[in-house]
């Protein structure tokens, strides 16, 4: 099972089941700091904007796509049935540029999303997008140049 939970600090994906089998991890937590945003779109639009190669991942025509796919700054967090819709959430920073989820009512998932994420970035320390990419994955800044 595959799940996208908006929370008060973030966005939550997990894994369970098969899926976290298929996935080799058992979900990401995101930040609001990083999400850029969200949209819905087909799933198959969907696959043809993403990279073909799991890493890991597995894959199955149609029916399912689950887990990290392409490498670098292309890597996307996939967790995908059969269904026609899939909510896309665009990140900064490593190690994924995007989560694909597969939920029951995208559209008002993706609706939640935008508006949890407004209201973050309205009641939260504002901090610029180039302090944002010069942080790690474990949200340290990685150059030692910029003050904490």
């Amino acid at each position: 099972m595959i799940s996208l939970d908006v929370t008060a600090t973030g966005l939550r994906v997990r894994f369970t089941g098969a899926d976290l089998a298929a996935a080799c991890s058992a979900g990401l937590d995101v930040p609001y700091a990083r999400v850029v945003g969200a949209r819905v779109m087909t799933r198959a639009d969907a696959v043809a904007s993403s990279p073909h190669v799991p890493c890991p991942g597995v894959w199955w025509p149609g029916r399912l796509r689950v887990g990290a796919w392409g490498i670098g700054e292309r890597r996307q967090l996939w967790g995908a049935r059969g269904g026609p819709y899939v909510v896309v959430v665009y990140l900064s920073g490593r190690p994924f540029h995007r989560l694909v989820v597969e939920v029951e009512e995208p559209r008002r998932t993706q609706r939640r999303i935008e508006a949890a994420l407004l209201h973050s970035k309205t009641t939260g320390p504002r901090e610029s997008l180039r302090r944002l990419s010069e942080r790690g994955d474990d949200g340290a800044v990685t150059d030692p140049s910029v003050p904490p």
